[in-house]
């Protein structure tokens, strides 16, 4: 779906709404966006004692982090993303394109599909050692949208964020929770981004460790106008996802194009065929 296909929004059945906005997952027939985020950290760089647990982002309005929950999400678009974190470099070392559903074929940069992620049934196949790096290769949901919330800033001063475009990216425990939420808004027949989601947290604790899972409840209720402002936010967030899709897409290409292919090993062979029928003499010159 094109960004000027979006643009005619108005003239779209809500079904070619679902699909182009990733709300349809395929079952039926980051440019400067800030990342809303559990917050794990107990303090700043300053030493501001933090509020683990609740909800961050960066205000872009106030040039500072925001923290509290709930918080009312409003999503617009919905896609999923391989990545591949690197824990020695500390960096994400490969990354997909953004896509909608499973049934796509998610080209990475490294010329790969998947990151290389294996499906779940055929691990048992895999070394001790590709199973620890699989373990660094999560498929992420991504949802781009607005968030509103009462909340405060790390130095304790209260602040509210007010429909602040932003991005929600979650993958392990989260995952399932934000998916089921968006499926559920699509069960309903509802369109999304004319709805809103509310985001909690809960504490949960498994051996030693203690960490905070996503509490969404859909509210399907909600009838939001889409005014000519949201098609602009829409445009935003398909910019972004198309700009990262094509920085992916580049790289593919590339890493494609850097890999041996077929005439390059038919290649190869030949060369071997006919060294093995040369003099002995001509192949130690």
């Amino acid at each position: 779906m094109t960004k000027n296909e979006l643009a005619n929004i108005s003239s779209m059945t809500d079904e070619q709404i679902m699909k182009a906005i990733g709300q349809d997952d395929g079952t039926s027939t980051s440019d400067g966006i800030p990342r809303l985020s559990i917050n794990r950290n107990p303090e700043d760089d300053n030493g501001n004692k933090l509020p683990v647990g609740e909800f961050s982002v960066f205000d872009t309005t106030a040039g500072k982090v925001a923290y509290g929950k709930p918080v009312t999400f409003r999503p617009f678009l919905s896609g999923m993303q391989y990545m591949n974190y690197s824990p020695d470099k500390g960096e994400y070392v490969n990354r997909s394109i953004i896509f909608s559903s499973h049934k796509d074929e998610a080209i990475d940069m490294l010329g790969g599909v998947n990151c290389g992620k294996v499906p779940y049934k055929e691990r048992d196949q895999l070394t001790p050692e590709q199973q620890v790096e699989q373990r660094t290769i999560r498929c992420y949901r991504l949802v781009y949208g607005l968030v509103s919330f009462g909340g405060k800033l790390a130095d304790g001063s209260v602040h509210n964020v007010d429909e602040l475009p932003a991005l929600y990216r979650v993958s392990g425990t989260a995952f399932l929770p934000v998916s089921n939420a968006i499926k559920s808004l699509k069960d309903s027949g509802k369109l999304m981004f004319k709805c809103t989601l509310k985001l909690d947290t809960e504490r949960q604790k498994r051996g030693g460790n203690t960490f905070y899972v996503p509490v969404i409840t859909p509210n399907s209720n909600t009838q939001i106008e889409f005014t000519s402002k949201d098609n602009d936010i829409l445009t935003v967030f398909k910019d972004a996802i198309d700009k990262e899709n094509q920085e992916v897409i580049s790289a593919y290409k590339k890493a494609r194009d850097k890999s041996p292919n077929d005439s390059d090993a038919e290649s190869a062979k030949i060369v071997n065929e006919l060294d093995d029928q040369l003099p002995e003499d001509v192949l130690s010159a």
